[in-house]
């Protein structure tokens, strides 16, 4: 049982994703080998795959902490086979990033992010998401105290 709700927790963290066979998009489709040139830059340049292994690492102490019955080590090797095979997570990603836009959005994307203002979205990404997910999870502490207090008040009870 501990092993399943542990391949649960990892699957959720890495967002359900499944990993499409090598040289087929998530489909199933073979890859465009052009657009896939330019996702990898698009990749690369936006940091993507640091950025989830970020939001892995920021997300275990929070699933460490809910889940105490999971050992250490789980959430210690989690992390570390996330960092070795981050590139089965950029073969994902690939395959997302050829089904949504076409080889002419991704060259203005790559033209959008070489300039200042792209550069700068490249460099305030990090923060601006850490931020809002510590907002977002303020909202939703305070909306579900809201909705807790409102229920409480309707005679629902909540047991600890």
């Amino acid at each position: 049982m501990r092993a399943v709700l542990c391949a649960g927790l990892a699957a959720t963290l890495l967002l359900g994703a499944t990993v499409p066979a090598a040289g087929q998009d998530a489909s199933g489709q073979p890859h465009d080998s052009v657009k896939v040139v330019l996702i990898h830059q698009l990749l690369t340049m936006t940091h993507t795959a640091d950025l989830a292994i970020a939001a892995m690492e920021a997300s275990v102490p929070a699933q460490r902490k809910a889940n105490p019955r999971i050992p250490a080590v789980f959430w210690d090797r989690f992390l570390a086979e996330a960092r070795n095979r981050r590139g089965e997570f950029e073969e994902i990603v690939v395959g997302v990033y050829e089904h949504h836009f076409s080889s002419d959005e991704l060259r203005q994307l790559i033209s959008f992010y070489q300039t200042p203002i792209g550069q700068k979205m490249i460099s305030e990404f990090p923060a601006v998401m850490q931020e809002s997910t510590q907002a977002g999870a303020q909202w939703g502490a305070h909306l579900g105290a809201s909705i807790a207090s409102q229920l409480e008040s309707e005679g629902v009870r909540f047991t600890p």
